[in-house]
């Protein structure tokens, strides 16, 4: 327990680690003149308790300064010099940080696909999941030591990093016999639908699919930003993998060059089938880095397909460094409870690991889709403005995903113009 809690005391520090000797969490009242701030254990780490019912929040959750907290008492005290923060924000960090309340419920408020679903979670139920309250806890934390007479030093109101991530479920829609086929089915009364399938076999750019030099374009307007491709290499497959692409193929290798020539980044786009296979990652892993004749270390899985915290381990074991799964594909917002970049805590035995989580801040499906926010183009992007009004707030980084097949002009529905004007945004 003892390295989670200093991790997160530094997690919440923010860059100011050398006032973590400054800062203690006991409830023990002789060893408070020895720090400057104190933060008040609730007991959630306790034995017997941990991993129990009695580590869940009670709703409605009480607010400090107008920031809800999980445990402990909505009070700032003092004892002598000391500051004593009364509510245990080491614990209601870490319940967000590492995906505690998906730990203790491993079978409940899942999707059709086995994923925790957003709009039954505590950041929703408890109305925080527009705000990173643990990046708020950090600006807690230090404004208590500054009080305390501690030397702070506050991150300015800007992004730290933008990772504009693209996943790559269809390389191409007809240049491939069975996408072929459908697409001559669907558009059999369509003359104008037919030629469009028909000119794709003849040139890759005129696959509806193939958006990727306009992708670029737009991503290149963000100055600093860093785009991000996500590539399929299934091994094993279910039916929510297909359709495949040929790794090996002429398709494959133009995008492959494109991207290089674009100096973008390359991560595995791990298959459906692995979310309950886990040993297939790094089979997935070595075939694409064969491929593609380099090292990968990032990962997203398909459908956003991350089931248990446990899961971690695995892509720890196949080398994976960083991940950028986790969102909720229902609700768009901050799942971790922070805009920061953070450490992978394993709920199971509090280790922290070396693997790096990327918030997933918003992904296009998310917005558009009926069965989860179903919303307007405008209602969107307000929405992602709320978000990244927060994240730039906050010093966090920006994780956008959108799927290259949404910027056709075919069945993109609003995206395109939507993806204009975030970038638009961003570039600013």
């Amino acid at each position: 327990m003892e390295s989670a809690v200093k991790y997160i005391i530094d997690f919440l520090l923010n860059g100011n680690t050398q006032l973590s000797s400054h800062v203690g969490y006991t409830a023990n009242a002789a060893e408070f003149a020895t720090y400057s701030v104190v933060i008040a254990p609730s007991g959630f780490f306790d034995s017997g308790t941990y991993g129990t019912a009695a580590t869940e929040p009670q709703l409605p959750l009480k607010e400090l300064d107008g920031t809800p907290i999980l445990f402990g008492a909505p009070e700032i005290t003092r004892k002598g010099d000391t500051i004593v923060i009364q509510a245990d924000i080491v614990a209601s960090t870490f319940f967000l940080l590492a995906r505690y309340e998906e730990f203790i419920h491993p079978a409940d408020n899942r999707d059709a696909h086995g994923r925790y679903m957003g709009k039954n979670s505590l950041p929703c139920r408890a109305n925080f999941i527009n705000r990173p309250i643990v990046d708020e806890y950090s600006n807690l934390l230090l404004k208590c030591l500054s009080d305390a007479g501690c030397t702070v030093s506050f991150p300015p109101a800007a992004y730290k990093n933008i990772y504009l991530t693209h996943d790559v479920d269809f390389l191409t829609n007809y240049r491939h016999l069975r996408g072929f086929l459908g697409g001559i089915k669907r558009n059999i009364l369509s003359i104008s639908g037919l030629r469009r399938v028909v000119k794709s076999v003849f040139k890759l750019e005129n696959d509806t699919a193939y958006t990727f030099p306009w992708i670029l374009e737009q991503d290149s307007k963000v100055i600093g930003a860093q785009s991000v491709f996500f590539l399929k290499s299934a091994v094993a497959q279910a039916s929510s993998d297909y359709p495949n692409y040929n790794l090996k193929g002429k398709d494959f290798k133009n995008l492959v060059q494109l991207l290089k020539v674009n100096k973008c980044q390359f991560g595995l786009h791990s298959s459906y089938y692995s979310a309950n296979h886990l040993e297939y990652i790094e089979l997935e892993k070595q075939k694409l880095e064969q491929c593609l004749g380099m090292t990968i270390t990032a990962n997203r899985w398909h459908f956003l397909r991350t089931l248990q915290p446990s899961d971690y381990k695995e892509l720890l074991s196949a080398g994976i460094t960083d991940d950028f799964t986790l969102g909720y594909a229902d609700v768009a917002g901050f799942r971790l409870g922070t805009s920061r970049a953070v450490r992978w805590i394993n709920p199971e035995n509090l280790e922290v690991t070396d693997l790096t989580l990327h918030p997933l801040t918003a992904m296009d499906c998310t917005f558009s889709n009926q069965e989860y926010m179903n919303l307007t183009e405008n209602e969107a992007f307000e929405k992602i403005i709320e978000l990244l009004n927060q994240i730039k707030k906050h010093n966090g980084e920006v994780v956008l995903l959108w799927h290259n097949t949404v910027f056709s002009k075919i069945d993109g529905g609003y995206h395109k113009s939507l993806y204009t004007n975030i970038i638009k945004e961003l570039a600013k």
